[in-house]
This record gives C-alpha cells, sequence and structure tokens, in this order.
C-alpha cells in the first residue's frame, strides 16, 4: 500500500497518537509504504549504476555516490541508506570497504556514500571529516576532550578559523554536517538532513524507511544523526563510532541502533573511555545505559528486562555475538563485537554489508512523512506542504562520469626513516626484538614495537580530575597519534627500501585492556593505505614496509593510513 506524503490531504490521518513514535518492526504482508516528493518523477540517476555527485549546501560543495538499484521504479517508494565514512575515506573507498552499496539491487535499497569534508591545508591528508559528537567542542562538559601529549596543531581545519583550545583537541571540519557546533539538538540543519531531503525531492523514497550508518568518525556522525534526526531515521548502525566524553546524548523518541566494535579496537574503544592515541570517548554501556550527560538510549526506546542473546546469521564467526539490552518497545538496541580492531566486521565489506543491512532493514518509522516532517507535528500538512515547495536543499548539483575527488597523495610525507645499521627497529618478532622493543599486536598480526616510557602522577595528584572526570592519565615520552611525520620521540631506524614514505607513530598499545591508564605506549610504523575494501591495504602499500610486512588497516584514527606488521591472517 502507497500514501503519497508529497500530496496535501493525506490518506492516512495525521494523528499524534498513531502511528507510535520510535522503530516498528518491518513486515511486508501489512506495510504501508509513504511515497516522497520524487515519487513520479524522472530519476536524475541511471538505475543499476553507481553515480557520483557533487552539491553546494550553505555555499559549500559537498560530494556523494549513490547506487540506484535496477529494479528502481519511480511509481514504487523505495527504502533509503547513507553509510558515513570514516576520518579520511573518500566516498568512493568507503563504498568499496564498508560493502553496504552490494546489497542493493539484490536487496531493493537507495545506496547512498556521502563524503566528508576536505577542508585542511596541512600535510598527511586526505583530512574527509564529520563534525559531531564534540569533534570541534573541546572543552566540553566532560573537560578536554584529549590529553596534553595528543594535542595536534595540524588537526585545524580552516572552516574552524582559530582553534583556540588548550590542549588542541579539535579535529575535524567545522563545516555544518547536522548542527551548528556538530552537537547538541538546536537549529538542525546542515548537509545531511539537506541531503535526505534532497533525495526524497529527486526519487522516489519510502520515508517510514530512511536509515544513517557509517564508522569510526562516519560512526560518530551516525549516532549524532539518531539523536537529531530521531523523528525521522528508521533505524541506525554506528559501526565503531562513539561520542567524545561528555558530549554523549539520547534521542528523544525512539531509534533503533546496533553499534558493531571490534574487541581489540583501542582508536575509538567499546569499553574503556582513553583512545589509544590520546582521545576521550563514552564507552557503550554508557551510551546505551546512561551516565551524568544523558539519561542513555535504553530510556529512549523504553528498554526493561534482562539482556540476552541478540541472534544473526554470522554469530561465531570470528568471535562474533551480539547482546540485545532488553525489551525495547521502541526498537531493540543491541551492541557486537567480534575478535578484530578499528575495522569493518571481519576486514570484509560483504560481511560488514550484509550485516548492517541486516539489522536496518528491519524497521520502520511511520510517523515520518516526509521531508522531517512527522505526524505528531504542529500544522503537519502545512508544514510539509511548504517544505516540498522549497528550493532543494542542495544546489548546482552535477553529475559526473569520474570522479572528481582528488586521489590521495602522500608524497608530502617525504623519507623520514633513517637506513638502519645491521637490523633495525620494527622488525619481524620471528627473528627477534631489539633490547627496547616488545612483541605487539598489530593489524592481524605482530611487531617488534619500541617501547616508550611514561611518568604517572605523584600519589598526591591521583584524585579524580572533577573537570574531566577522569583520572590523571600517565604522560609518554612522546607525541601521541599524527597523520604525517613529526619529530615525536619515536626510533626512525627501519629497513626499509629507499622509497619507502613509513613514517613512526606512538600509541598506547600493549597486552592491558586500558593500554593508555596503563602507561603501555609503543612505536609502529604508518603505511599509506589509500585503497582496499579490508585490513589488507594492498602490494603498492605494502611495500614501504620492512621486508616481510605487510600495510594493514585497523590501527589508526585515520583510515587511509594503515601499520606495517608481520605474520597475519587471522
Amino acid at each position: 500500500m502507497l500514501v503519497s506524503a508529497a500530496t496535501v490531504g493525506f490518506s492516512r490521518p495525521v494523528d499524534p497518537d498513531s502511528p507510535p513514535l520510535g522503530g516498528v518492526r518491518y513486515d511486508p504482508a501489512t506495510h504501508v509504504a509513504v511515497g516522497s516528493a520524487g515519487c513520479g518523477k524522472s530519476s536524475p540517476y541511471t538505475a543499476g549504476k553507481t553515480t557520483t555527485a557533487t552539491g553546494k549546501y550553505a555555499g559549500v560543495t559537498w560530494t556523494y555516490r549513490i547506487h540506484v538499484p535496477k529494479s528502481y521504479n519511480k511509481n514504487t517508494p523505495m527504502p533509503l541508506i547513507l553509510q558515513h565514512p570514516g576520518w579520511g575515506m573518500s566516498a568512493s573507498s568507503e563504498d568499496a570497504g564498508a560493502g553496504i552499496s552490494k546489497y542493493a539491487d539484490a536487496k531493493g535499497f537507495i545506496s547512498v556514500t556521502p563524503q566528508g569534508m576536505n577542508d585542511n591545508t596541512h600535510n598527511g591528508g586526505p583530512w574527509y571529516s564529520w563534525n559531531a559528537v564534540g569533534t570541534t567542542q573541546s572543552p566540553g562538559p566532560g573537560g578536554a576532550t584529549c590529553t596534553q601529549k595528543a594535542s595536534a596543531a595540524s588537526y585545524c581545519y580552516t572552516s574552524c578559523g582559530s582553534c583556540s583550545d588548550s590542549p588542541q583537541c579539535w579535529w575535524t571540519t567545522c563545516d555544518e554536517t547536522v548542527t551548528p557546533t556538530g552537537t547538541g539538538t538546536k537549529d538542525v540543519g546542515g548537509f545531511i538532513p539537506g541531503l535526505y531531503d534532497t533525495l526524497e525531492s529527486q526519487l522516489c523514497i519510502d520515508t517510514t524507511r530512511e536509515y544513517a550508518s557509517g564508522e569510526s568518525n562516519g560512526g560518530m556522525q551516525t549516532y549524532q544523526l539518531g539523536v537529531d534526526l530521531a523523528s525521522r531515521l528508521a533505524a541506525i548502525t554506528p559501526e565503531f563510532g562513539s561520542f567524545h566524553y561528555g558530549f554523549n546524548l539520547a534521542p528523544d523518541q525512539g531509534v533503533p541502533v546496533m553499534d558493531l566494535h571490534g574487541s581489540e579496537d583501542g582508536t575509538v574503544p567499546a569499553n574503556v573511555s582513553l583512545s589509544d592515541d590520546g582521545y576521550y570517548y563514552t564507552p557503550v554501556t554508557q551510551i546505551f545505559r546512561g551516565n551524568s550527560f544523558s539519561s542513555g538510549w535504553m530510556a529512549s526506546n523504553g528498554c526493561s528486562g534482562k539482556v540476552s542473546h541478540y541472534v544473526t546469521p554470522w554469530d561465531g564467526t570470528k568471535k562474533f555475538y551480539c547482546f540485545l539490552e532488553g525489551d525495547c518497545p521502541g526498537g531493540d538496541v543491541v551492541r557486537c563485537a567480534w575478535k578484530g580492531g578499528h575495522n569493518w566486521l571481519f576486514d570484509d565489506a560483504t560481511a560488514n554489508g550484509g550485516l548492517v543491512t541486516f539489522f536496518l532493514l528491519q524497521w520502520t518509522k511511520p510517523s515520518h512523512l516526509g521531508l522531517g516532517v512527522s505526524t505528531g507535528d504542529e500544522g503537519a500538512e502545512a508544514k510539509l506542504a511548504a517544505r516540498a515547495a522549497r528550493p532543494l536543499p542542495l544546489q548546482e548539483i552535477e553529475l559526473h562520469e569520474d570522479d572528481p575527488t582528488p586521489a590521495a597523495d602522500f608524497s608530502s610525507w617525504g623519507r623520514t626513516l633513517e637506513p638502519a645499521a645491521k637490523r633495525g627497529h620494527y622488525g619481524d618478532p620471528d627473528q627477534g626484538c631489539q633490547s627496547d622493543e616488545e612483541v605487539v599486536l598489530a593489524g592481524r598480526g605482530r611487531v617488534c614495537a619500541p617501547k616508550i616510557g611514561a611518568s604517572f602522577a605523584a600519589a598526591g595528584d591521583e584524585a579524580q580530575d572533577a573537570a574531566a572526570h577522569h583520572p590523571t592519565p600517565p604522560t609518554p615520552q612522546c607525541e601521541l597519534g599524527g597523520v604525517a611525520p613529526s619529530r615525536n620521540g619515536c626510533p626512525v631506524d627501519a629497513e626499509v627500501d629507499e622509497h619507502s614514505q613509513a613514517w613512526p607513530v606512538c600509541l598506547a598499545k600493549g597486552n592491558a585492556t586500558d593500554a593508555y591508564m596503563a602507561g603501555q605506549f609503543h612505536c609502529m610504523l604508518v603505511c599509506p593505505c589509500p585503497e582496499g575494501a579490508g585490513a589488507d591495504c594492498g602490494e603498492h602499500s605494502h611495500a614501504h614496509c620492512p621486508k616481510g610486512a605487510t600495510c594493514q588497516r585497523g590501527e589508526l584514527r585515520h583510515r587511509a593510513h594503515g601499520v606495517c606488521t608481520y605474520h597475519g591472517d587471522d
């Protein structure tokens, strides 16, 4: 059955009590599709093909990739899924790695991969990013969002003007992606809501089945959208994302959510706050169950009762397991984990896309009529008609035969490493490590990692910092993280090819669950990883590593970078 949301005078009554707010499980036998304003119009995108498009929002040009399935019919409303890339990932790379578009034809939905903003002139890019969950608002309610040793002036984007926080924790664009500040619930707008509205006006979309997903920084954007577009989105799947500590929020109505994290992910950790590169995030338990900053997602979805096993077709593979946080009338609240790092499920696009679409397409939001207008809104009919009559939020839309995104350029890295006398650092553990190194897990393997010392707070200073809501962390004898070579306190001798552009990075890595607070700091080699749909960055990237090592994604916040590691496939 189809109800047109583009027509004033709805076939379905505008009733604040019916349908219910929150997520409702999809039943194809009874589902009532609500057609968007684009139903009946000719599509600007070719069915069965992926198209790259650009458009301006508030004078800023944004990029997105869209795959309209072969079965698309301009009179039949279809679901819509937006997948948001991680930090440094182009839309095309994300499309290949996340695997959502792989299922668009078979499952019958429109797949869109928007691209974050790249307005940073410092070396180390690409800098594609999303302004969400407090990435440009430090210090916040929970204090600074990073430690002093993670402070990086190069992370300040042009759109942010002068990043005046100390330590310098801002690390994404300040261009508006959902709210002016990238957090909070006021003045919701920006590129992503504008993209949803534009696509509704161009295509025949079922407005009750609009979804958001994303990984890493894109997973953060997804959580923020779940809060700010709660009345619109039928479900969300944040993949290894979080809120910065102090910025976690919960939606004002039920939004089904599935959180996915690798159990070995220290980049945006699921169970502790402080990341390997010195940033404070909100543990998933607090996102779902609440803390002093938020009532939590479970309260929004009305969850009660015991935690139980959430069954999926992937259970048991690489220790994959999901928990359902009780009985939730407003939509399931699920957390999933697998034995892996900061990467897509099983380091595999097919598995990741399968899980994401498996969860999302189970849900509808019958209260959403279109263009962000819901049945419970005051004057819903008039509001919807007014929004349908306005110009498209995205202006000057252009379709491109070739991807207009510049290819990632790592030439600015130059050569950082020095020729090793005899045997250098960062070698193969099977050949033995140097006296100042320890064997550390990295990617799917392990590496000899130079150990970096740290100083701990004196006994009298160990009381919790009331402003930061955290104990005083140890201070490493290195500068943490970064996206380009710097003098950071790591050794620079390694047995690499003369053309290698690999460089050392210092991270809190070790055998402890909370390596940072345990003072376990080590150095690894960063290698360029612009392509690749999983953990393996490809032969071109491997060539930057010492002989016998491979370049693998999954340890760094910048998703176009990998680390050199040895002997690991599982």
